[in-house]
């Protein structure tokens, strides 16, 4: 899958209560699904974003996940972008 470049995507973070936003809008691509995925690899939330309006901020709330490494990973049909974010 080819890696899209990740510098125009809107991505903010409310680190103190470990929740982040991604803005669809800021998105030069229409995303079929986002996904949190352990450093170990491991899946721990998927979700299917593709009948969402292209205007949604999209909420994450970390703290069902706990403290560690993961990566965000945002899927469309022509590639995927990752985000890393440490959660304490």
């Amino acid at each position: 899958m080819l890696e899209l470049n990740n510098d125009n995507w809107a991505f903010y973070a409310d680190e103190e209560n470990s929740v982040y936003y991604i803005d669809f809008e800021s998105l030069s691509v229409n995303l079929s699904d986002i996904s949190v995925r352990r450093k170990d690899g491991d899946v721990v939330f998927k979700e299917d974003v593709f009948e969402l309006p292209v205007n949604t901020i999209y909420e994450i709330d970390f703290k069902q996940f706990g403290t560690g490494q993961y990566d965000i990973e945002l899927r469309s049909f022509t590639g995927v972008i990752r985000r890393s974010v440490s959660i304490r």
